[in-house]
């Protein structure tokens, strides 16, 4: 016996529905946990790579990353194992490399929640490219600054950019030795002019680290040798403004007692005031290009 075509159509309609959703449901899944599982598996991956660098196996360590980078490249796991690779270079003391690296790493993750690690580490770069015995003796007049300068430049862009962050303190404890390496070196240069009656030039380098150098604890001895400068250049209205300046602005240091003798032997008097914020950057000056080939330069330090 025929059925009626009116109830032909809904049973046909119902079975067409139920073998789409089965189907559907089929493929379906598949494709939502082929994501999941291939985290997981980049995942496992760069946290076993995190043991290897843990206990510091570089060689073992630089290629588990690298697995991990060619594994699924644009994957969180990835982004971060780019910037492990570019730490085990520093780890490893190549820092001309590393410095490539990190700047590379922050190019195309400049907004990345370890940005600011690796702008901090661009700036150790920096430091540790300066030479070692800077830390322990004053620089020579013929030493390159271009690292020191660079690493300051680094250094005071990270403490401005993230002084909250956890490596802040550290950023600012380095800031403070760089200036006081190039701060010294600014008085050291100061005295060689000095001694060779070049009183403006001498006198320039002083208002330099015045004005240049915050913090590097230099600052009460250049201004004592600015005060010593002016006097030899008969000029007392301004070495009475370097000792004022000195006595009132770093009063319990030790070149404050120096600064009120001379005071005391100068009398009263006209005094013309100091002003740091008027002298010129020491980084346009603190070159060894800038000194007169028929100056003779003081013997290079051991």
């Amino acid at each position: 016996m025929k059925l009626p075509l009116r109830f032909v159509l809904p049973a046909v309609m119902a079975l067409s529905a139920g073998a789409c959703a089965t189907t559907n449901a089929t493929v379906q899944h598949p494709i939502a946990s082929a994501p999941n599982a291939a985290n997981d598996e980049a995942e496992r991956r760069y946290q076993a790579a995190m043991e290897l660098f843990r206990d510091e196996s570089w060689p073992e360590a630089i290629e588990a990353f690298r697995t991990v980078t060619r594994g699924n490249a644009t994957s969180r796991q990835a982004t971060l194992a780019e910037l492990r690779l570019a730490e085990i270079e520093f780890r490893q003391e190549r820092y001309t490399e590393a410095l490539a690296a990190f700047r590379a790493w922050l190019r195309y993750h400049p907004a990345h929640a370890e940005a600011s690690f690796a702008r901090f580490m661009i700036a150790r770069c920096h430091v540790e490219q300066m030479p070692e015995d800077w830390f322990l003796t004053p620089p020579s007049w013929e030493r390159d600054l271009s690292s020191a300068h660079d690493a300051e430049t680094a250094l005071a862009r990270f403490v401005r950019d993230h002084g909250t962050s956890e490596h802040a303190p550290e950023a600012q404890r380095q800031l403070r030795r760089v200036r006081q390496i190039l701060a010294r070196h600014e008085v050291y240069v100061a005295d060689f002019y000095s001694g060779r009656d070049r009183y403006n030039a001498a006198a320039s380098r002083l208002l330099g680290v015045l004005a240049n150098f915050h913090d590097s604890g230099l600052e009460p001895l250049a201004a004592l040798r600015l005060g010593e400068v002016y006097l030899r250049m008969n000029r007392a209205a301004e070495a009475r403004g370097a000792f004022q300046y000195l006595t009132e602005t770093f009063a319990q240091s030790a070149e404050a007692d120096a600064a009120r003798a001379h005071l005391a032997r100068l009398g009263p008097g006209p005094s013309t005031p100091v002003r740091p914020e008027g002298a010129p950057d020491t980084e346009d000056t603190g070159h060894t290009e800038d000194v007169e080939s028929s100056v003779d330069r003081p013997e290079a330090q051991p």
